[in-house]
């Protein structure tokens, strides 16, 4: 199984784009999971490293990937990485690209099994 972490401004909009996936994207073979890690603590609109370190700290997969959507998204993603142990900040790559397009191409691609030099070259390859 792999993670899709879904890192925005907003919670709003992280929990649409996970419900999006959950519902398009057969997940039988429980593949992948989707968090949310949108929004502050309080609610607002902004990004958090906290929420986006427990999320990462939640996470069962194999391989987490941090999907983000612009400017302090990926500052309060690469910030939570300084909190985790090296084993574990092995496993993280944060994805500076469209996030519903790339986190949808994502969870396709642990449906087919894709390692994870193919999963990133399809994103890349969508973008």
């Amino acid at each position: 199984m792999q993670t899709l972490i879904l890192v925005s401004h907003s919670l709003q909009i992280t929990d649409g784009i996970k419900a999006l996936l959950e519902e398009m994207v057969p997940n039988e073979d429980n593949s992948f999971e989707v968090l949310s890690a949108g929004g502050t603590e309080e609610g607002e609109i902004g990004t958090s490293p906290t929420r986006v370190l427990e999320q990462i700290q939640a996470a069962q997969g194999e391989r987490i990937y941090l999907f983000t959507d612009m400017g302090s998204a990926v500052l309060s993603s690469e910030t939570a990485l300084d909190f985790l142990d090296d084993d574990k900040k092995e496993r993280v790559t944060i994805l500076e690209s469209p996030i519903v397009e790339s986190a949808y191409v994502a969870a396709v691609q642990t449906t087919i099994g894709a390692s994870h030099d193919d999963l990133l070259q399809a994103i890349k390859d969508q973008a």
